[in-house]
């Protein structure tokens, strides 16, 4: 039996033991450590405290990726709409596992500002699980940075564009992660996140 034989005929042992499992990521779901890659849609919905009159019940739909090197790429229908949630940049991170079935995934994108060549940066954290082959739930905590202004400057030949100190806001991972909103009430006026619950399904062709 030659060497590719005898990885096909793993492949096919390892697909029958797995069930569901394999089904849903096809013939050779084995090869992929990960079982949350993949596309997903699905929904979310914002976490309110109780008497917070501030909190704007937000809720979407939203398409998250997840590639088997490790990035996030997401988007949501806010996009489609106007202020003050979009329309926003699609959505770029990276995601990290935590367990077997569980990750954690950070992510930025950015919004209008409220001048005209100005940016706000958002930047996010998820905590999800998988709770079957298909179909993932968690928390998403969004944390509201700085307005970032965009302005030209005359570079010279041995010059690069810096990142100033407003602009670390995208590259600095949350401290913290709210699963009860009322334990951090008030939003970003309270330098807290907006909590969303969410739970989205798999995207993809029958193997």
């Amino acid at each position: 039996m030659s060497k590719y034989t005898r990885i096909f005929m793993f492949g096919l042992i390892a697909a029958a033991a797995g069930g569901s499992q394999a089904n849903a990521q096809g013939l050779f779901g084995w090869l992929s450590p990960h079982p949350w890659v993949g596309s997903y849609i699905g929904y979310a919905e914002q976490l309110c405290a109780t008497g917070d009159s501030t909190c704007p019940q937000v809720a979407l739909y939203m398409t998250p990726t997840l590639t088997s090197d490790g990035i996030f790429l997401g988007n949501d229908s806010l996009t489609l709409g106007g202020a003050p949630f979009g329309p926003h940049t699609t959505a770029h991170g990276q995601w990290v596992a935590t367990g077997p079935q569980s990750f954690i995934a950070d992510y930025v994108f950015m919004l209008p500002g409220t001048a005209a060549n100005n940016v706000t940066a958002l930047r996010f954290r998820w905590q999800a699980q998988m709770v079957s082959p298909t179909l993932m739930q968690g928390y998403v905590n969004i944390f509201f940075g700085p307005e970032l202004p965009i302005a030209w400057g005359a570079l010279t030949s041995s010059q690069f564009p810096t990142l100033g100190t407003s602009a670390q806001f995208f590259l600095t991972p949350p401290a913290t992660f709210v699963t009860d909103p009322s334990k951090c009430p008030g939003g970003p006026a309270n330098n807290c996140p907006f909590v969303f619950k969410f739970t989205v399904g798999r995207v993809a062709p029958n193997p």
